[in-house]
């Protein structure tokens, strides 16, 4: 058939049914009568076969890359590897810096010290409220070295001052930007904003010490501390002046630094909480410990078993995937992404038995024009 417009809707729509993201947003372009079949399926509540998170690596190189502006997305890998272009807009690009990213949506800062809401499959920009707006900023400026930030007398790169920035759900399907940035002491401060704010909201800057990172579940926020202390907002509204919940500190292994605390919903809709370990007796070393929140006691109990679960975890932040809808990851498995000198490894850390296993499952050369951090991204379908 030379007219591949004219496929029965009905043939289309058993199609569209078996695509994962990406490729929906692909098949909506090829023409009219594929869009509409595209359309009518999302309006049916149907959802895009799901994709296994990206490993995205940001890179800024026009030269080397003449199709700069598109991503560049490699499958046939055990996590799928996704080369993302630095920079924001056609005419007269700036250079952008990826802070966090959640639910589909990645916040990042670029050059002039505006800040964004991005959605990378369908390429749509919200604004947020510049960085010189966050507390206790003093001014920002552009140097050798990229963006800085003047924060009470110290100069910072942007990622060297955000620790992460975090979109979560709010009620009636909007959005919000929580953004946990560093103080003197590790007694990290956190501001929100939403898409069209003029300027960051600070929430209780000394009650809460050392914020590392947070999670909407079940309609509640939850702060994890460095500490290891849960602080639960049962409202979004009023983060400022909210009284928080407070689950108690969970029960470390004393031989264990804990490097990284993350927190992150299963596809079963619990609440896990990820930490990375250097055990102290063995240089070197190192693991991950899973603990999953009991809500009826309000309590953290370690487990070994997370199920068909995977958990793939960066520098800044985790996601989770199953593994009965993304059978190419391993059940009950954490993964690992970090920049080595010269690479970017992936390790695959089963949490099964006495006797842990360390898999090294890609180990990607390092690119012209590569800006690390890398990152996980769950990749979700808007309506462009």
């Amino acid at each position: 058939m030379s007219d591949w417009s004219g496929l029965h809707e009905d043939l289309l729509l058993l199609v569209v049914g078996r695509l994962p993201v990406l490729d929906l947003l692909r098949f909506r372009a090829v023409c009219a009568s594929w869009r509409a079949a595209a359309v009518f399926f999302a309006a049916g509540r149907g959802r895009p076969r799901p994709d296994r998170p990206w490993l995205l690596l940001p890179t800024d190189d026009a030269a080397a890359d003449p199709g700069r502006g598109r991503l560049v997305v490699s499958r046939d890998l055990e996590v799928p590897v996704v080369t993302l272009p630095a920079r924001l807009g056609r005419v007269n690009p700036r250079r952008f810096v990826p802070l966090g990213s959640a639910r589909g949506a990645i916040v990042a800062a670029d050059d002039r010290g505006q800040m964004h809401l991005l959605d990378l499959v369908t390429g749509a920009r919200k604004p947020l409220p510049p960085v010189a707006t966050l507390p206790l900023v003093d001014r920002v400026e552009q140097g050798p070295a990229g963006l800085q930030v003047l924060h009470r007398g110290r100069v910072a790169r942007i990622d060297g001052l955000i620790h992460k920035a975090v979109p979560v759900p709010t009620p009636g399907g909007g959005v919000m930007v929580v953004a946990i940035y560093r103080q003197q002491q590790h007694r990290n401060q956190w501001a929100t904003a939403r898409p069209g704010d003029r300027a960051w909201k600070s929430v209780a800057p000394t009650s809460i010490p050392a914020v590392v990172d947070v999670v909407v579940h079940k309609g509640q926020l939850y702060a994890n501390t460095r500490y290891g202390m849960m602080y639960v907002f049962p409202e979004l509204r009023g983060l400022g002046s909210a009284s928080p919940e407070i689950i108690p500190s969970v029960t470390r292994r004393p031989s264990a630094y804990v490097e990284r605390s993350f927190l992150v919903e299963s596809p079963r809709g619990e609440l896990m909480q990820v930490e990375l370990l250097r055990p102290v007796a063995a240089a070197g070393g190192e693991g991950f410990v899973v603990r999953v929140l009991d809500e009826c006691s309000e309590t953290w109990e370690e487990t070994e078993d997370i199920g068909d679960a995977a958990v793939l975890v960066d520098a800044a932040g985790a996601v989770a995937a199953s593994t009965t809808e993304c059978p190419a990851l391993r059940p009950n498995t954490v993964y690992f992404a970090v920049d080595l000198e010269g690479e970017t490894r992936v390790w695959a850390y089963s949490l099964a038995g006495k006797h842990k296993r360390i898999d090294v499952v890609e180990a990607l050369p390092t690119a012209e024009g590569y800006k690390p951090p890398c990152f996980w991204f769950a990749p979700v379908y808007s309506q462009p």
